[in-house]
């Protein structure tokens, strides 16, 4: 059982361990998703964005680049184009996100949590249907952002290479 918790500004940490520990269960309840049985306190203001397993879009019947501008606003959408950040072919940006692969679903989810970044990144099991290589480049990411990032995680070569803090369910 995990009793306290401390997550600072800039802080990398990795969770771990078996299926059914409540390592997503942690991460909802830091996103305020889920009501803790204790005691959560974050600075007034935070800015948390969680990555959940399962990517789902309320509208399925836009497109990517749709979904990306609604998301995020026409301003920061221009600031930060879909198509600069490398995670779609030109044709797929303008797929409906229903008709998207499971692993382009997840790589529009991340590309919105890149375009405008939180100072408290949650990410569950975010290598799952990603190409090695993407995974490589997030992971690559990941060290280089402003804010904290928690993320949970079987994946043996993320886990492997983990440059952070490291907690055990």
């Amino acid at each position: 059982m995990l009793d306290h918790l401390d997550i600072p500004a800039g802080d990398r940490l990795l969770v771990t361990g078996p299926n059914g520990t409540g390592k997503s269960t942690l991460l909802a309840v830091l996103a305020g998703r889920l009501a803790p049985e204790g005691e959560v306190r974050r600075r007034p203001g935070l800015s948390v964005a969680l990555l959940t397993q399962d990517t789902v879009f309320d509208r399925p019947d836009r497109t990517a680049r749709e979904t990306y501008e609604s998301a995020l606003g026409a301003e920061r959408a221009d600031a930060v184009p879909l198509s600069s950040l490398g995670l779609f072919a030109p044709d797929d940006l303008d797929k409906r996100v229903g008709e998207l692969s499971v692993g382009q679903r997840r790589r529009l989810a991340l590309a919105l949590l890149v375009a405008d970044p939180p100072e408290l990144l949650l990410l569950d099991e975010p290598t799952n249907h990603l190409s090695p290589r993407l995974c490589d480049e997030l992971e690559e990411a990941l060290g280089t952002g402003p804010g904290a990032v928690v993320v949970a995680s079987h994946d043996r070569w993320l886990r492997s290479r983990w440059p952070g803090r490291r907690i055990h369910l």
